[in-house]
């Protein structure tokens, strides 16, 4: 298809547009879209939406809200072929499951990775991005990085971690600025912080959401009311959370995280109830004000 059609494909009510992809920067696309009246489908590798940021139970709950509003989604799916069609349909996609879906445009939005390219043949360290210490130094004296291109280091297991997210870039970016400048700040470490907005329904997760071997976990699900909170443990400190439809104080679970917060008691009081982590929070907070006085 030509750039003209497929650009008056999607400005066009009723195009039949095939979406691939369906994680953080493919909701934001599909918003787009649905903004315009396409007749919109989804196609996901992965076997929920936003498969790398919600868990198995809060992606399947975003799921369910997008085709409530009339967005057919298709998970656990890849492409098999895409060629041309005919008059009636200019492109059709043959899916891994065999069904065959005809439509007017085709867009990839299957994810983002840093381009290394031009740093071909320098003694720049790079992994799947360029290698940063917690300073944000690379491998070469007076070179820093920051932002999706870089690699630093997880904020729990000191793992090399791409997380391409603006909160992250922001954090680097500041860290970077500060040392190139002749100062001496550190980022603690990359802490993957995840705030999505799909067709009206908030989605966060924060931290280790995905949890640890041998850690603590709760879920919380109201399913008619598309709301949805998941807490993970190291013992006594929150290491990662989830949350769907849930807009008041959800920075809290950031903060309680980002500080790893010793809970004592009030870890068997989330446990109990996930749903009430500003109580939790306050209490924390209470506690450490009482020690300090």
């Amino acid at each position: 298809m030509t750039d003209a059609r497929a650009i008056a494909a999607l400005t066009k009510p009723g195009s039949r547009v095939l979406q691939l992809g369906a994680g953080f920067i493919g909701c934001i696309i599909m918003e787009a879209l649905a903004a315009r009246g396409v007749d919109l489908t989804i196609v996901e590798m992965g076997d929920r939406m936003v498969p790398r940021m919600m868990t198995e139970k809060a992606g399947g709950m975003i799921k369910q809200w997008v085709e409530q509003k009339g967005i057919r989604v298709r998970t656990s799916a890849g492409v098999k072929s895409i060629d041309d069609g005919d008059a009636e349909a200019p492109v059709k996609v043959t899916l891994s499951t065999g069904e065959v879906l005809p439509c007017d445009v085709v867009i990839v939005a299957a994810g983002v990775a840093p381009n290394l390219d031009f740093l071909a043949g320098t003694s720049i360290a790079t992994g799947r991005g360029i290698r940063v210490d917690n300073s944000m130094r690379t491998s070469v004296e007076g070179v820093y990085a920051a932002g999706d291109v870089a690699e630093g280091c997880d904020f729990f297991t000191g793992e090399p971690l791409v997380s391409a997210i603006q909160p992250n870039a922001a954090d680097q970016a500041r860290v970077a600025a500060v040392n190139m400048a002749g100062g001496d700040a550190l980022l603690p470490g990359v802490l993957p912080v995840n705030v999505l907005a799909t067709l009206g329904l908030i989605s966060t997760s924060f931290g280790q959401w995905w949890g640890m071997e041998g850690g603590d976990n709760v879920e919380h699900v109201d399913t008619e009311r598309s709301r949805y909170v998941s807490l993970q443990f190291k013992d006594d400190v929150l290491i990662g959370a989830t949350s769907v439809g849930m807009t008041q104080h959800v920075g809290v679970l950031r903060g309680l995280i980002q500080t790893r917060t010793p809970l004592g008691r009030w870890k068997d009081f989330l446990m109990a109830n996930p749903t009430r982590f500003p109580e939790a929070y306050l209490g924390c907070q209470q506690s450490a004000s009482a020690h300090l006085a």
